[in-house]
């Protein structure tokens, strides 16, 4: 009798529990656009300066996390600032998603483009992009990351890389074709291997010129060897002009 009166109280209990667990509320789903998450993001009405405390990364594009109340209350503490009332036993956070079309995808590369040298002679032709994308919302920049045009006259395609970033922080590297067209200008080099090339030493205050010889192709602000003669000593430089090239400090 006492073993079967305990597996009933048992039962109980776990239908208890069962019913606790399935009827709570589900977690408050909030939408961050940053790429961190702080205690103003999850409990609204938090004043200054619990608003402003970081509780940690945001999860990725288009994902979530769950942040408890004893992870507020842990960042706050290492601040040294008391718990509102108001933060929430528990909410997800989930990172939003910004939306691009083709063309407006185009139009975020086209302006970033215009900070982003080509090179001598090579033009943008097209920016063919046939797809949209989804990147992380937040990000305040676009950069350029394209591949050295060949030394050949006409069309070349090639893919760059746009990556999207808050202030220093990279958010999404997206792939985006670019049709690019190099003009004659374009398919020759600035300096060619062997030519004669005037080196600038700059020491503070102190300027020592010479002359040598490079050591390979450049175009004006590539990195460029150049050997002097008679000694045979190569100098790591950078080209700055058709007949110039600047030598390195420690190889920057």
């Amino acid at each position: 009798m006492k073993t079967t009166h305990a597996r009933t109280l048992c039962l109980v209990g776990m239908a208890i529990t069962w019913t606790a667990v399935s009827t709570a509320a589900p977690p408050r789903d909030i939408l961050v656009a940053s790429p961190r998450v702080h205690v103003g993001d999850v409990v609204p009405n938090a004043s200054e300066p619990a608003a402003s405390v970081d509780v940690g990364p945001s999860p990725a594009a288009g994902a979530s996390k769950l942040i408890t109340r004893a992870d507020i209350a842990s960042a706050l503490a290492v601040k040294q600032i008391a718990v509102p009332s108001s933060v929430p036993d528990v909410v997800r956070v989930v990172r939003k998603v910004r939306h691009l079309t083709s063309s407006e995808l185009e139009a975020l590369v086209r302006r970033a483009l215009i900070a982003t040298p080509l090179g001598k002679g090579v033009a943008l032709s097209r920016v063919p992009i046939e797809r949209a994308v989804d990147v992380a919302d937040g990000w305040s920049r676009v950069e350029m990351d394209i591949p050295r045009a060949p030394k050949r006259v006409g069309p070349f395609r090639t893919v760059a890389i746009a990556s999207f970033f808050a202030d220093s922080e990279l958010l999404a590297r997206v792939s985006v074709p670019l049709e690019l067209d190099v003009s004659p200008d374009g398919a020759v080099y600035d300096v060619v291997r062997g030519a004669s090339v005037g080196v600038v030493v700059r020491r503070g205050a102190v300027e020592v010129r010479t002359t040598g010889f490079a050591g390979s192709d450049a175009d004006i602000g590539d990195r460029l060897p150049v050997v002097l003669r008679p000694s045979g000593r190569v100098l790591r430089t950078r080209l700055v002009s058709n007949d110039e090239a600047l030598v390195l400090e420690d190889g920057q």
